[in-house]
């Protein structure tokens, strides 16, 4: 997370320059996970159970989000790309924000199953039953949680 001044380009070409001092945040995940680049300077994502607008391009591992109006955002925080954790923000507060793969998809171009499945093996997949997370699986393999 890294506060900029007026002026400053962000991400690969510059293709978004702060009109004032702005919070952003590098949220590392990109093209090459699966998520959109398509999404450039139109996506956002959910942090703290709060809208985070991309700023920028979506880049190959990364891409930057303006935080300035999440104060309580913080380097390790979640961030949601799609769908919906829980009934709380991570501050405890209500979390009646979600984004859909729906949402996502029509904002890239994409369909919500398109979307969905080109997730790569890169992200690892929490497994949930009965709320309790019980399996994790990456890209070295599966254990039990």
């Amino acid at each position: 997370i890294k506060e900029i001044p007026a002026g400053t380009p962000v991400s690969y070409g510059g293709t978004y320059v702060s009109d004032k001092v702005m919070r952003i945040a590098t949220v590392a995940a990109g093209y090459a996970d699966g998520y959109p680049r398509l999404l450039s300077n139109k996506g956002c994502v959910l942090i703290r159970g709060k809208r985070a607008p991309i700023l920028g391009r979506v880049c190959m591992d990364q891409f930057m989000v303006d935080v300035t109006g999440i104060p309580e955002a913080q380097v390790l925080d979640d961030v949601l790309l799609f769908g919906r954790i829980g009934d709380e923000g991570s501050d405890g507060e209500a979390c009646r924000e979600s984004i859909s793969a729906e949402e996502v998809g029509e904002i890239s171009g994409r369909f919500n199953y398109e979307l969905t499945s080109l997730v790569t093996l890169r992200v690892p997949r929490v497994y949930v039953k009965d709320g309790s997370p019980f399996l994790f699986e990456d890209r070295f393999g599966r254990r039990s949680i």
